[in-house]
């Protein structure tokens, strides 16, 4: 009969207990904000009788299988381009021994799984309470600047709605489908560059700054400056009563759709729908534009990995703002604000990051690259 070794046991408990308190000591920062977020998410929830526990734990379910399908394709990407190494750079004897050897290296380093993962959870309660509170713009603030904001976009660029001065250059069946494109990928790249700022440890500090500015524009942005500036944006003008200003906008995108597929008009329709029947996905809010901001975001932590890199995404996010006009999902100056608050939302990352990590402190922080 085999005896429990409750020794090994209980150093395994152990080892594992340490481990997770490093990882929540290294992450506290990053970790203190989401959780501030969802004890007030929690709060405005409960009072507006929205299930917000139900909804985190059906979140971080998606959560979850959304880690292991990004860990499959990371694993793939990871043996690919170290195979490759062996072959063209390292040229071992044994390449296959070499990779064996390399992945267990990788491997042993288990802290970057941890951290990673835990980061990764935390944004999935993030979005969560994100996804909540902005449910509930409508209930805590009333729709009501769309009018102000259409007009501030008018005395901006001289007295035109904004759409009007970019219809000649990009007012084309195939350009607006790329555009549309465009606005579609962004979906995909946020996932990709939160997931490489959690698990990419070899500069811990530069996925904390991004991570800590993104929950904060989300945040600020997303959440307190969407309900104080309440508005649905230039698709949605005539359905919430502000007029037909916008009417001939929408025909327009609609004859394109006929040549070339727009797929915006689809989405308009469905978060309409969404919203008038209380589905999941309900939340309308123009000011600021978060596809903007977020897309700044991105720019500025691909500019810490290399300049081209960054040049890249930059031409992203001015594709993103144009975007957002071009297919009426905004007014110029939602994308205006945006980039405002992804500046400075950087910065305030930068500042806390180098108060948190400062010293021996942030030196221990840094040697987990090594």
């Amino acid at each position: 009969m085999s005896h429990i070794n409750f020794g090994t046991i209980s150093t395994g408990l152990t080892v594992a207990g340490h481990t997770l308190g490093s990882a929540l000591w290294r992450n506290r920062l990053f970790l203190s904000i989401v959780l501030v977020h969802m004890f007030v998410g929690a709060v405005v929830s409960s009072l507006n009788g929205i299930p917000y526990w139900t909804l985190l734990l059906e979140s971080l379910g998606t959560i979850l299988l959304m880690i292991l399908k990004f860990t499959g394709v990371f694993a793939a990407f990871f043996l690919g381009w170290r195979f490759f190494y062996a072959i063209f750079c390292a040229k071992p004897e044994k390449p296959i021994h070499w990779m064996i050897s390399d992945t267990r290296k990788f491997l042993s380093k288990y802290v970057r799984v941890v951290d990673g993962t835990l980061c990764f959870v935390a944004i999935a309660v993030l979005a969560n309470t994100f996804t909540c509170l902005k449910n509930m713009i409508s209930i805590l603030a009333p729709f009501s600047w769309d009018p102000m904001f259409a007009e501030l976009d008018r005395m901006l660029h001289g007295g035109f709605d904004v759409w009007t001065l970019l219809w000649p250059a990009f007012g084309y069946p195939f350009v607006t489908t790329v555009i549309n494109v465009a606005y579609h990928v962004w979906f995909v790249l946020i996932y990709v560059l939160t997931f490489v700022a959690a698990y990419d440890r070899r500069e811990p500090e530069r996925g904390m700054v991004y991570l800590v500015a993104f929950a904060l524009t989300f945040i600020i942005g997303g959440n307190v400056l969407a309900t104080l500036f309440s508005s649905v944006g230039p698709v949605y003008y005539q359905a919430f009563g502000f007029g037909g200003t916008y009417v001939e906008q929408l025909r327009n995108l609609e004859m394109l759709d006929q040549i070339s597929p727009v797929w915006a008009l689809d989405v308009h329709e469905i978060l309409l729908n969404n919203f008038s029947t209380e589905g999941v996905v309900r939340g309308i809010s123009a000011m600021p534009s978060m596809h903007v901001a977020s897309s700044v975001l991105m720019a500025l932590y691909a500019f810490r990995f290399s300049r081209w890199l960054g040049w890249i995404f930059t031409i992203f996010a001015v594709v993103i703002q144009i975007g957002s006009v071009h297919l009426a999902w905004h007014y110029a100056i939602d994308g205006y604000l945006g980039t405002l608050v992804a500046l400075v939302c950087w910065y305030l990352a930068q500042f806390l990051t180098k108060i948190f990590y400062s010293g021996s402190a942030r030196f221990q922080y840094a040697s987990l690259a090594t």
